[in-house]
């Protein structure tokens, strides 16, 4: 028997619904119910057989096993738009069954996944594009989607038009060497992360995608502070490519402490080294001086390197300790009104050292980076500013 047989509509609704109504072919995601120029509301779907509707020769992948009186079930079937569905027939040897089970597969778990989800994992995205050291450096959309529903959340955009996520643009600042450049990037910072505040609506939850300098960093996590819960992701380096952004479940847990360096211990004077990507506290300490009580936030029983913020649970380690180090200052150096920050820390860390911060209460943060001689300049002051910080350098 080689009859073709037809699909039922009770098969054809079940395809539609696993589907999501949008093309299944591996990142094509096509809305299949409207035209993409005009919006016009057309069927643009085609059912197309993984393994041909008959074993006649010349019927795509038809020589599989799988019995006919299977073949037009929607477990054998994929919704795809249109030219889709004549690539994977004229393309036979490239699109064998058990890639198409599997783009099948994976698609209709993500519209599980998706249409699942409830208001409470909506999220507003943040996504800070700008460059360093003169390299532009961009954050692909389809990268921050994949992550933010790998934690099982969906954007959500009350803050412009729908569609829009909030993009802090950092690519048109002046040159590195411009005194001007660090204020204006932190203004750019300023007043687009006001606009969480102006949202149309209540926001829930902050999905940040980052990469620039260090100071920046810290200034956007100054400005977006914790009052809203906030999940920073970096850059993952374990395979994933440039596409790889969020933890790594395979990653160990870091534990993370503080210890005092160098320096009189009831200083007002405070610096604080953050050497999670490389030791920096004695290049810290030579650099400020004999006058500064010099501290370090560093891992505990792990060497330095790039990946120990990769497990989120390290990255809550790396905040309890910077909170202690605050709490510390507070207690032990009551006049301190700037803390000098020197950070060797991956995106997620330096986010944090700015959310970390009282700004009411705790002092101010004044972030250094290294210029192109590698010395360490000072770049933005955060927070608090009473007129006797004019007096300390």
């Amino acid at each position: 028997m080689t009859g073709r047989g037809s699909i039922s509509h009770t098969a054809t609704l079940r395809l539609w619904v696993l589907a999501g109504g949008r093309c299944e072919y591996r990142g094509c995601n096509t809305h299949l119910l409207e035209d993409d120029v005009t919006s016009f509301e057309l069927n643009f779907a085609d059912r197309a057989h993984i393994v041909g509707a008959t074993g006649a020769p010349g019927s795509p992948r038809g020589d599989d096993p799988l019995p006919l009186d299977e073949r037009n079930a929607a477990e054998n079937l994929m919704l795809l738009c249109r030219a889709h569905h004549r690539l994977i027939d004229h393309r036979i040897d490239e699109h064998p069954v058990s890639e198409l089970r599997r783009m099948k597969r994976e698609h209709e778990a993500r519209i599980r996944l998706l249409t699942g989800l409830q208001d409470d994992a909506a999220t507003v995205v943040v996504r800070v594009v700008g460059g360093i050291r003169g390299a532009p450096v961009e954050v692909p959309r389809d990268a921050v989607l994949e992550a933010v529903r790998a934690d099982r959340r969906f954007p959500r955009y009350p803050l412009a038009l729908a569609g829009e996520d909030l993009e802090i643009d950092l690519r048109g600042l002046p040159n590195e060497s411009d005194p001007a450049y660090w204020q204006t990037g932190a203004a750019i910072i300023a007043q687009q992360a006001a606009r969480i505040r102006d949202a149309r609506t209540p926001v829930r939850h902050i999905s940040v995608f980052a990469i620039t300098r260090i100071p920046l960093l810290v200034a956007l996590g100054f400005h977006l502070d914790d009052k809203i819960p906030t999940t920073v992701y970096g850059r993952r380096r374990d395979g994933t490519g440039d596409k790889g952004w969020g933890f790594d479940p395979d990653t160990e847990p870091v534990q993370f402490d503080v210890q005092h360096i160098a320096g009189p211990v009831d200083s007002q004077r405070v610096a604080l080294a953050v050497s999670v990507t490389a030791p920096i506290a004695e290049e810290v300490a030579a650099a400020v001086g004999p006058e500064h009580a010099v501290y370090e936030l560093a891992p505990v029983a792990a060497a330095h390197g790039r990946d120990l913020l990769g497990a989120r649970i390290s990255l809550d380690h790396f905040a309890d300790a910077y909170h202690r180090f605050l709490g510390r200052i507070e207690a032990d150096h009551g006049l301190c009104y700037v803390i000098d920050i020197f950070a060797a820390v991956p995106v997620t860390g330096a986010v944090q050292l700015g959310r970390g911060l009282m700004r009411d209460v705790q002092p101010a943060l004044q972030v250094h980076d290294r210029d192109s001689h590698g010395l360490f300049r000072k770049a933005l002051l955060l927070g608090r500013q009473p007129a006797t910080v004019g007096a300390i350098t």
